[in-house]
Protein backbone atom coordinates (compact mmCIF):
# COMPACT_ATOMS: atom_id res chain seq x y z
CA UNK A 1 0.00 0.00 0.00
CA UNK A 2 1.40 3.33 -0.61
CA UNK A 3 2.15 5.22 2.36
CA UNK A 4 2.95 8.83 3.12
CA UNK A 5 3.32 11.79 0.69
CA UNK A 6 2.93 9.29 -2.54
CA UNK A 7 -0.26 7.95 -0.82
CA UNK A 8 -1.51 11.47 -0.15
CA UNK A 9 -0.74 12.67 -3.86
CA UNK A 10 -3.26 9.64 -4.96
CA UNK A 11 -6.06 11.08 -2.75
CA UNK A 12 -8.90 13.21 -4.57
CA UNK A 13 -8.61 17.11 -4.98
CA UNK A 14 -10.57 18.63 -3.58
CA UNK A 15 -11.30 16.35 -0.51
CA UNK A 16 -15.68 16.61 -0.38
CA UNK A 17 -17.12 15.85 3.08
CA UNK A 18 -20.32 16.36 4.84
CA UNK A 19 -21.29 16.85 8.19
CA UNK A 20 -24.57 17.50 9.97
CA UNK A 21 -26.44 20.48 12.03
CA UNK A 22 -28.06 21.10 15.72
CA UNK A 23 -24.69 18.94 17.30
CA UNK A 24 -23.68 21.49 19.27
CA UNK A 25 -20.75 21.78 20.19
CA UNK A 26 -18.96 19.73 17.82
CA UNK A 27 -21.26 20.42 14.61
CA UNK A 28 -23.53 23.21 14.21
CA UNK A 29 -24.46 26.73 12.68
CA UNK A 30 -24.94 28.21 15.81
CA UNK A 31 -21.70 27.45 17.34
CA UNK A 32 -18.29 29.73 15.88
CA UNK A 33 -16.44 27.72 13.03
CA UNK A 34 -19.19 25.39 12.50
CA UNK A 35 -18.46 24.04 15.73
CA UNK A 36 -15.45 21.76 17.22
CA UNK A 37 -15.44 19.02 14.80
CA UNK A 38 -15.79 21.37 11.86
CA UNK A 39 -12.77 23.28 13.36
CA UNK A 40 -11.07 20.48 13.79
CA UNK A 41 -10.91 18.80 10.41
CA UNK A 42 -10.09 22.07 8.69
CA UNK A 43 -7.80 22.72 10.72
CA UNK A 44 -6.02 19.20 9.59
CA UNK A 45 -6.86 19.65 6.13
CA UNK A 46 -4.98 22.92 6.10
CA UNK A 47 -1.77 21.06 8.07
CA UNK A 48 -1.80 18.35 5.19
CA UNK A 49 -2.36 21.64 2.13
CA UNK A 50 -5.42 19.26 1.39
CA UNK A 51 -8.20 21.25 -0.42
CA UNK A 52 -11.33 20.73 1.38
CA UNK A 53 -15.12 21.53 0.83
CA UNK A 54 -17.70 21.05 3.29
CA UNK A 55 -21.33 20.57 3.09
CA UNK A 56 -23.60 20.51 6.22
CA UNK A 57 -27.03 18.45 5.00
CA UNK A 58 -29.19 15.79 7.27
CA UNK A 59 -27.16 13.32 8.99
CA UNK A 60 -28.47 10.04 7.39
CA UNK A 61 -28.07 11.55 3.47
CA UNK A 62 -24.68 11.89 4.86
CA UNK A 63 -23.71 9.09 6.22
CA UNK A 64 -25.98 7.18 2.84
CA UNK A 65 -23.93 8.95 0.51
CA UNK A 66 -20.05 8.45 2.42
CA UNK A 67 -21.34 4.51 2.32
CA UNK A 68 -21.99 4.93 -1.72
CA UNK A 69 -18.98 6.73 -2.20
CA UNK A 70 -20.87 9.65 -3.65
CA UNK A 71 -18.41 12.07 -1.36
CA UNK A 72 -15.60 11.04 0.68
CA UNK A 73 -16.42 10.82 3.88
CA UNK A 74 -18.56 12.54 6.52
CA UNK A 75 -18.16 13.75 10.52
CA UNK A 76 -18.32 12.87 13.45
CA UNK A 77 -19.76 9.66 14.11
CA UNK A 78 -19.20 7.06 17.04
CA UNK A 79 -18.09 3.38 15.97
CA UNK A 80 -21.02 0.92 16.23
CA UNK A 81 -20.26 -2.70 15.30
CA UNK A 82 -22.59 -2.06 12.51
CA UNK A 83 -20.77 0.87 11.16
CA UNK A 84 -17.56 -0.17 11.88
CA UNK A 85 -18.05 -2.67 8.84
CA UNK A 86 -19.08 -0.19 7.07
CA UNK A 87 -16.33 2.08 7.46
CA UNK A 88 -12.76 3.11 8.34
CA UNK A 89 -12.14 5.35 11.54
CA UNK A 90 -9.76 7.93 12.31
CA UNK A 91 -8.64 9.03 15.21
CA UNK A 92 -10.62 10.56 17.86
CA UNK A 93 -11.41 13.72 17.29
CA UNK A 94 -13.28 14.26 20.68
CA UNK A 95 -13.94 12.04 23.58
CA UNK A 96 -18.21 12.25 24.76
CA UNK A 97 -19.90 10.62 27.65
CA UNK A 98 -23.16 9.38 26.15
CA UNK A 99 -26.19 8.97 28.70
CA UNK A 100 -29.87 8.24 29.70
CA UNK A 101 -31.70 11.68 31.25
CA UNK A 102 -35.08 12.08 32.17
CA UNK A 103 -36.83 14.42 34.86
CA UNK A 104 -35.68 15.01 38.10
CA UNK A 105 -38.49 13.99 40.92
CA UNK A 106 -39.75 11.41 38.52
CA UNK A 107 -39.17 7.29 39.99
CA UNK A 108 -36.71 6.83 37.19
CA UNK A 109 -34.14 9.58 38.31
CA UNK A 110 -33.78 7.57 41.25
CA UNK A 111 -33.39 4.05 39.49
CA UNK A 112 -30.43 2.12 38.94
CA UNK A 113 -30.16 0.66 35.47
CA UNK A 114 -31.43 -3.03 36.51
CA UNK A 115 -35.34 -2.01 37.47
CA UNK A 116 -35.73 0.21 34.70
CA UNK A 117 -38.38 -0.92 32.64
CA UNK A 118 -42.02 -0.04 30.46
CA UNK A 119 -40.74 3.50 29.55
CA UNK A 120 -40.49 5.16 26.11
CA UNK A 121 -37.03 6.16 25.14
CA UNK A 122 -36.56 8.92 22.31
CA UNK A 123 -33.28 8.58 20.63
CA UNK A 124 -32.66 11.27 17.80
CA UNK A 125 -32.90 9.91 14.48
CA UNK A 126 -29.72 8.68 12.69
CA UNK A 127 -27.90 8.32 16.06
CA UNK A 128 -27.23 4.52 16.86
CA UNK A 129 -28.01 3.12 20.03
CA UNK A 130 -25.97 3.38 23.08
CA UNK A 131 -25.05 0.25 24.95
CA UNK A 132 -27.40 1.36 27.77
CA UNK A 133 -29.99 1.49 25.13
CA UNK A 134 -29.45 -1.26 23.34
CA UNK A 135 -29.25 -3.37 26.80
CA UNK A 136 -32.70 -1.61 27.67
CA UNK A 137 -34.00 -2.47 24.17
CA UNK A 138 -33.11 -5.85 23.20
CA UNK A 139 -34.12 -6.53 26.65
CA UNK A 140 -37.96 -5.31 25.69
CA UNK A 141 -37.71 -3.10 28.81
CA UNK A 142 -38.71 0.17 26.71
CA UNK A 143 -40.19 1.30 24.16
CA UNK A 144 -38.08 3.17 20.89
CA UNK A 145 -39.64 6.49 19.69
CA UNK A 146 -37.60 8.34 16.88
CA UNK A 147 -36.84 11.54 17.12
CA UNK A 148 -36.41 14.20 14.11
CA UNK A 149 -33.41 15.65 16.55
CA UNK A 150 -32.34 15.92 19.80
CA UNK A 151 -33.95 18.99 20.65
CA UNK A 152 -36.87 17.13 19.75
CA UNK A 153 -36.37 14.28 22.32
CA UNK A 154 -35.97 17.16 24.82
CA UNK A 155 -39.03 19.28 24.04
CA UNK A 156 -41.21 15.25 24.29
CA UNK A 157 -39.72 14.73 27.33
CA UNK A 158 -40.28 18.09 29.25
CA UNK A 159 -43.88 18.06 27.55
CA UNK A 160 -44.04 14.59 29.54
CA UNK A 161 -44.27 12.84 26.06
CA UNK A 162 -41.60 10.58 26.87
CA UNK A 163 -39.61 8.97 29.83
CA UNK A 164 -35.92 8.94 28.48
CA UNK A 165 -33.71 10.61 26.19
CA UNK A 166 -30.22 9.39 25.12
CA UNK A 167 -27.16 12.28 24.19
CA UNK A 168 -24.59 13.25 25.52
CA UNK A 169 -23.89 16.34 28.37
CA UNK A 170 -22.54 18.85 26.47
CA UNK A 171 -25.36 19.11 23.74
CA UNK A 172 -28.51 18.23 26.18
CA UNK A 173 -27.25 21.34 28.43
CA UNK A 174 -26.64 23.39 25.64
CA UNK A 175 -29.92 22.38 23.81
CA UNK A 176 -31.65 23.78 26.82
CA UNK A 177 -30.45 26.88 27.43
CA UNK A 178 -30.88 27.23 23.71
CA UNK A 179 -34.58 26.43 24.37
CA UNK A 180 -34.59 28.59 27.21
CA UNK A 181 -34.53 25.80 29.85
CA UNK A 182 -32.82 25.30 32.89
CA UNK A 183 -30.12 22.80 32.75
CA UNK A 184 -31.77 20.64 35.90
CA UNK A 185 -35.16 20.14 33.89
CA UNK A 186 -33.43 17.14 33.46
CA UNK A 187 -30.85 14.62 35.28
CA UNK A 188 -29.27 11.62 34.37
CA UNK A 189 -30.50 7.89 35.02
CA UNK A 190 -28.24 4.94 36.82
CA UNK A 191 -25.30 7.10 38.54
CA UNK A 192 -22.20 6.11 38.33
CA UNK A 193 -23.16 2.67 37.77
CA UNK A 194 -21.08 1.85 34.30
CA UNK A 195 -23.93 -0.04 32.74
CA UNK A 196 -25.78 4.07 32.79
CA UNK A 197 -23.29 5.42 30.03
CA UNK A 198 -21.13 4.52 27.03
CA UNK A 199 -17.99 6.48 26.96
CA UNK A 200 -16.78 6.66 23.48
CA UNK A 201 -15.24 9.13 20.30
CA UNK A 202 -16.25 11.08 17.81
CA UNK A 203 -14.64 10.62 14.17
CA UNK A 204 -14.35 11.00 10.65
CA UNK A 205 -15.59 8.23 8.86
CA UNK A 206 -14.80 6.65 5.08
CA UNK A 207 -16.41 4.02 3.41
CA UNK A 208 -14.44 0.86 2.98
CA UNK A 209 -15.62 1.10 -0.37
CA UNK A 210 -13.49 4.22 -1.22
CA UNK A 211 -10.60 3.25 -3.25
CA UNK A 212 -8.15 5.90 -1.64
CA UNK A 213 -10.07 5.33 2.05
CA UNK A 214 -7.18 3.68 3.80
CA UNK A 215 -4.78 6.27 2.40
CA UNK A 216 -7.51 9.47 3.44
CA UNK A 217 -7.65 8.26 6.80
CA UNK A 218 -3.64 7.37 6.86
CA UNK A 219 -3.23 11.58 6.00
CA UNK A 220 -6.22 12.64 8.27
CA UNK A 221 -4.74 10.79 11.06
CA UNK A 222 -1.01 12.09 10.50
CA UNK A 223 -2.54 15.70 10.32
CA UNK A 224 -4.31 15.46 13.86
CA UNK A 225 -1.13 13.49 15.28
CA UNK A 226 0.53 17.00 14.07
CA UNK A 227 -2.31 18.97 15.31
CA UNK A 228 -1.73 17.48 18.78
CA UNK A 229 1.92 17.66 18.96
CA UNK A 230 1.86 21.38 18.24
CA UNK A 231 -0.78 22.08 20.34
CA UNK A 232 -3.43 23.07 18.02
CA UNK A 233 -5.68 20.21 18.77
CA UNK A 234 -5.86 21.14 22.21
CA UNK A 235 -6.60 25.00 21.58
CA UNK A 236 -9.00 24.17 19.00
CA UNK A 237 -11.26 22.08 21.47
CA UNK A 238 -10.72 24.43 24.76
CA UNK A 239 -12.67 27.30 22.44
CA UNK A 240 -15.49 24.55 23.10
CA UNK A 241 -14.95 23.80 26.29
CA UNK A 242 -13.44 20.49 25.25
CA UNK A 243 -10.70 18.24 26.28
CA UNK A 244 -8.47 16.35 24.23
CA UNK A 245 -9.41 12.55 23.56
CA UNK A 246 -7.25 9.88 25.47
CA UNK A 247 -5.79 8.47 21.96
Amino acid sequence: MPSGAFAQSLLPSPIHLSTGDDYPPFSSKTEADGGAAMALVKAVFAELKLPLTVEVEPWMRGRSRTLENQIDGTFPYVPTPERLGQFRYSRPLASIKIRLFTRPGTPLAGLPMALVNGQTLCIARGTAPSAPSRLLLEGQHVTLVDGSDVATCLKLLLARRVDIVQTHEQIAYRMLREMGQPVESITPIGGDDPRSFEETGLHLIVSRKHPQGAALIEAFDRGLTTLRDNGRFAEILSRYGLTLPSS
